[in-house]
Formats: structure tokens, sequence, C-alpha cells
């Protein structure tokens, strides 16, 4: 047996090394001739694209030769005449039509070759590139064979052999000598061990291992049961945890089937738990994310795509592959769903409010621009029409600077850019105050103010509190009959402030009345313009009444009119 453990291990040891020395020539061959083609058909693409077939060529051709690394460039004509070389004198060389690299790439427009030169005598590695005007560039490279490969590794290998050849006779002659009689006991007592009978004694092995090894033995039948419980545990802790994810989590292997999925992925995908162990097309039919999964699996490369869950939602799919499991499942693709819908909307607001700003800013500019252009004209104009023209740019002026301070105040709320300043004020006060800011507009209006106020004390930002009601009653005013009615009630209730304001103007069609808060929406966009608002008033209460925690209601009909009722929480 130790003879045989000896000659076993040396045997082992030589084939192995002489394997993974070949093993890792070849590789090493493979990888650098790889590698190599890739840098220069990636470096012979660029220098294509800049090549100008106008100036000189073998300018161009030294020129890139020397700053792409000491690569050999050839410059080689539509018709296979050489026009310039970065390494010999290109007028010596014939023409080059015949080259295989050159007639592949006259028909792929791109060719690798690996052959030896006719003009340096040397075994080289080609890349062609052909440009939009016919010309070729070829780029050279020494390339050296797998043999030499080898060769060159013979002295380490040789060396490498000889000296773990050595060590590993001595070391398993010794562990010949030292495991054998042991073992061969401790074979003869196992045959009793798979019954989960503890008959190996720890006490006859020599060796602190072996004792180990029996006492691990003897445990091994009777911890069997308790390992698989602690396994299944361990199992329902991980699905339990996958289970109440917000994201969605599906697992396949490398036959795009599903080895696990969890309550958020059936939910986004409409399915259930039992297309466990099924193909990916029992868990959605969507063929461009089965076809990701199968990209995915090919590349070994993470991609994300969005796609639109059963119930209307964006989901945000990330496709991981993986290497190797443990198991007998090797590869296959880990994907993650995410509900990305509020960002999506998000962004998709932003893009709008930007749209609107730029279409809201130019009215005035260009209502600006032209009454400037008729002032500095030759036209004659009365003092009537000038006046009319100054007074119609103070207006636009007016308009554009409330415009761009709502936006500031909006985007300051949206950003809590605004410090929230809270101080004890009475919210009367503050409505008061709002009304007498507000009576030229109302007395223009011929509008009837009816106020139901209760003293009503709340920790709040002033500034918040001001925008809030001065922007709910300028509406109130703009978009009110001439000769309406205006009530306005706030009431000190035990756990919450109420304040509502009512006009007499036109029902707010039940379509609308959801949007009102947008930012630039307007039901009416003729008579707002009349108006003069900006669109933004109404979102800015809203900003406000969320940042305290409340909430704001609208009620609308031909009978009552319109009303927003604001909730604060003390």
């Amino acid at each position: 047996m130790k003879k045989s453990m000896m000659r076993g291990f040396i045997l082992i040891m030589a084939v192995s090394l002489l394997l993974c020395s070949i093993i890792c020539a070849v590789i090493f061959d493979i990888n650098i001739t790889d590698n190599t083609s890739s840098q220069l058909q990636g470096l012979a693409k660029v220098i294509a694209d800049e090549f100008d077939p106008e100036e000189d060529n073998n300018t161009q051709a030294v020129h890139f030769g020397e700053i792409s690394g000491g690569v050999r460039v050839t410059v080689i004509a539509p018709d296979g005449t050489v026009t310039g070389d970065s390494a010999v004198d290109y007028k010596t060389m014939g023409s080059h039509a015949d080259r295989e690299e050159i007639k592949s790439a006259a028909v792929t427009k791109t060719a690798v070759a690996v052959r030896k030169s006719d003009t340096i005598g040397k075994k080289l590695l080609y890349a062609v590139q052909k440009t939009e005007d016919g010309y070729y560039i070829r780029l050279a490279r020494e390339y050296s064979s797998l043999i030499s490969d080898i060769v060159s590794f013979a002295p380490a290998i040789l060396a490498s052999a000889v000296v773990a050849l050595i060590i590993a006779a001595i070391l398993a002659r010794r562990l010949a000598m030292s495991i054998s009689g042991p073992i061969v006991a401790m074979n003869d007592s196992l045959s009793g061990v798979k019954d989960g009978s503890t008959i190996l004694d720890p006490k006859e092995y020599p060796y602190e291992e072996l004792q180990s090894m029996a006492g691990k033995i003897n445990y091994l039948a009777s911890d069997i049961s308790l390992h698989i419980q602690q396994l299944q545990e361990s199992r329902d802790k991980i699905n339990y945890i996958l289970d109440y994810m917000k994201e969605g989590f599906v697992l396949l292997d490398s036959s795009k089937h599903i080895l696990m999925i969890n309550n958020s992925a059936c939910s986004y995908l409409g399915c259930d738990k039992s297309v466990a162990g099924k193909d990916i097309l029992y868990m959605s039919r969507n063929l461009q994310f089965v076809d990701m999964a199968a990209d995915v699996l090919d590349s070994k490369q993470s991609k994300t795509m969005d796609i639109t869950a059963s119930d209307g939602k964006i989901l945000e799919a990330h496709f991981s592959a993986v290497e190797q499991v443990k198991g007998d499942m090797m590869g296959g693709v880990i994907i993650i769903l995410t509900d990305v819908t509020s960002s999506r909307n998000a962004a998709c607001m932003r893009r709008d409010f930007f749209s609107n700003a730029s279409h809201e800013l130019k009215t005035p500019i260009t209502s600006i621009k032209g009454s400037v252009e008729l002032l500095c004209s030759d036209i004659p104009l009365s003092e009537e029409q000038r006046s009319e023209l100054l007074t119609r740019i103070g207006l636009e002026t007016d308009r554009m600077c409330t415009l761009i301070g709502d936006i500031i105040m909006i985007n300051r709320l949206e950003s809590g850019e605004i410090a929230s300043e809270n101080v004890k004020l009475d919210l009367m006060n503050v409505i008061n105050e709002c009304c007498s800011e507000a009576k030229p507009i109302i007395d223009q209006g011929n509008i009837t103010i009816n106020k139901d106020l209760q003293s009503a004390e709340i920790f709040a930002s002033p500034k918040n509190m001001h925008e809030l009601v001065s922007n709910l009653l300028v509406n109130a005013v703009k978009y009110n009959c001439k000769g309406g009615s205006i009530d306005i009630v706030l009431k000190n209730e035990e756990k919450e402030i109420v304040f509502s304001i009512r006009n007499d103007g036109e029902c707010i069609p039940k379509e609308h009345q959801k949007r009102v808060f947008e930012r630039f929406y307007r039901v009416d966009k003729g008579r707002s313009k009349t108006v003069g608002g900006t669109g933004l008033g109404l979102s800015i209460v809203k900003h406000v009444v969320d940042r305290m925690d409340g909430t704001i209601e609208l009620e609308s009909s031909e009978i009552m009119g319109t009303r927003f009722t604001v909730h604060l929480p003390k």
C-alpha cells in the first residue's frame, strides 16, 4: 500500500505538472492571440477613421506607427499598391492585392490573418480595416507560435517539475508510512457507520487528526437529521426574506428554468409560485424580457430594461449573470424587478415643467420684444400709442417677474431649500392680512367677501401660510364672476384647523379636478391668459399643505361654485 501510494502520488504529480504546463501554454497562446487580434482590429478601425487619403500616406503611416506603440502600419491603395509603411521603404514593396488579408478585407471591410511576411521574412499577425475611400489600413505585429511559447516555458516547467517531484516523493513516503496502517483499521470499522451506529473508538488511533476524524464520524450519523433540519430552516428563512422584499427576485438556471421566485415578482409578472421549476415563458410572455435573459446567459454581462407590470406599473428589470452556483447548476441569471413608476413619472413631470416654463416665458418676452421694436422703429406713433406700448411692456414685465417668482418658490419648496422658520401664529390674522392686500382686485371685480373666522393658532412658517392663503384667495377672485361673492371659513377644531374658500365662479369639470394642482395646468387656457395667472398658484398651495402633513380638497358644481378646503393638523 505504501509503495502504491508513493507511485501514485509521484505519477499524479508528474502528469498534473505536464498537463498543467501544456494547458497553461495553450491558454496563454490563445489569449495572447485573441487579445492581440482584438487590439489590432480596434486600433486599425481608429486609424482608418483618422486616415486622410489626401495627405501624404507614408507620413501618416509613420505617425500612426509611432503613436500606436511600435505597431507596423501599412497603407495600401484600392488597387493593391503600397503607398506608405511605418517600418520599411514602401517603394520597395510590390503589389499587395494578392495578400489573403487584403482579399478578405475587400469583401468584409475588416480581416485578420497570421502568415509569414514576404517583406521581412517573419511570421506576423495582420489586422486590416478598409476605409470609406477604399484604402486598406493594415497593422502587423510579430506572432509567436504555440511551440515557441512552450519552448520558452520549458526551463521553468522542468525546474518546477523536478523540485515538485522530489518534494512529492519525500512527502508521499512519509505520509504513506504514517497513514496507511491507521487508515486500513479505520476503513475496516467504517462499514457500520452508514446505519448511524458509533463503533469507532478514537483511542485506538495514534494521531490526533485520526482521533478527531473518528469522533466526527461517530457524530455524523446522529447529526444528519439535525443538519437536514437546519438546512430546511435556512431555506425557509431565505424564502421568508425574499417574499418580504419589495423588489421582485427571480433566479434562472442555464436552461432558463425558474429556480426561485418571490412574491413581489409573482405580483409584478402576474403569475404564482407554481412556475418554479418551469420554463421562463410560464412566468412572462414578454418576448423582449425572455430574449434579454437569453442574451445575458450568452454574453455573461449585466443588462437592464424597462417592462410594464401586470398592474400597469413601470418596472426596471436588472439581469445579472451567475458564473457558478453551488450544486448541480452551472451558470444562470438573477433578475431583480424594481418599481420605478414614481421616478419615471417624476422625470416626465420635470420635462413637462421645463417645457411649460419655457412656453409661459416666451409669450411675455415676445410681447415685450414686439412693443420695443415698435417704439424703436421709424413708424410714427402718437403719445397714446406710445403710452399703451409702455403700459403693455410694464404689464408683461410684471407678469414675467411673477411667473419667475412662482417658479423659484415652487422649486425651493420641492427641494427643501426654504428653511421652515416655524413660529406660533394665528391663521385668522394671516387671512385678514391677505384680504387687505387683495382689496384692489376685489374692488375691481365688485366681489363681496363673507368671512366666518375663528381664532386658530398654529405652529408654522409665516411665509408659507401667507403663500397658501394668498394663492387661494387670488384664484377665488380672478376666477369669480363679475359681482360674485367669496366665502372664507376658518374653524379651530379639536385635532385640526379647517380653512376653506368658496367662490361663485364657473364649475371645474370632474376630469380636470385631479390635475388642477399640477404645475402650469389650466382648465381654461384662454381665460387664464386673460386674468394673468401663471398656472403655479395651486401647485404652490399643494406643496405647502404637503409639507405640513395636511390635505386639500376640491369641490365644484354649477350650484355651489368652487370650494377649496384645507385640513392642517395641529
